[in-house]
């Protein structure tokens, strides 16, 4: 059974290859977009998403089968074609390639597969079980999203400043590792109003500061 390796991965500029073009592949494509990816999709059919997509210069598509050598230059790949027999040419070509491939809903020809995420600014929160129940991590996902609302990516962004600041204008380790324990586990940023929180946040920075 395969150990998956948890990371993130930063695709922004670099050149991603989705082999089909029908719905499955339409939703790879639109998710590597978001994350900034150079997408080109390899098919003879495209759903009409990704012809607009390829039209408005947004993917680049090759209107042609799949054939050995179109992973080329490629840092990870997917095979999403409704043959199983391009989708395990694909894989292979990204063996000997050493690319990392996804192929469809099969997890032993697939190198990585997709976790459950939910997406707040900065903070990202996965939840994987490694295709054993993607219902499952579709609940916690949606008990996780309960939890974990809008406010946190603004959060991230004030903390993040805070911690800028802090680094530069309180020289001690201690009391910064002191300031961030109070910022994070003193406050239940679920109770609090989030036009306030930024004003509260900065508030009890500048009174920590005062205090040494």
């Amino acid at each position: 059974m395969a150990l998956y390796y948890p990371m993130m991965v930063e695709i922004k500029g670099k050149p991603c290859t989705v082999v089909g073009g029908g719905e499955v592949a339409e939703r790879k494509v639109i998710t590597l977009l978001e994350y900034g990816a150079v997408v080109t999709v390899i098919s003879p059919k495209l759903t009409p998403a990704l012809e607009k997509l390829a039209k408005d210069n947004k993917i680049v598509h090759k209107n042609k089968p799949y054939t050995t050598g179109d992973l080329d230059g490629s840092i990870l790949a997917y095979g999403v074609t409704d043959d199983a027999d391009i989708n395990k040419r694909c894989k292979q070509e990204a063996n000997q390639r050493q690319i990392f491939i996804n192929v469809g809903d099969s997890r032993h020809l697939s190198d990585f597969i997709l976790p459950a995420s939910i997406n707040r600014g900065s903070l990202t929160i996965t939840i994987s079980t490694e295709g054993k129940s993607p219902m499952l991590s579709r609940k916690i996902k949606e008990e996780l999203e309960s939890i974990y609302g809008e406010i946190y990516g603004d959060l991230l962004d004030i903390l993040g400043a805070i911690r800028g600041k802090a680094l530069r204008e309180i020289p001690s380790i201690q009391d910064r590792k002191r300031l961030f324990h109070h910022l994070i586990y003193d406050v239940d940023y679920r109770k609090e109003d989030p036009f306030k929180i930024k004003e509260k946040l900065w508030d009890t920075y500048e009174a920590f500061k005062e205090g040494l």
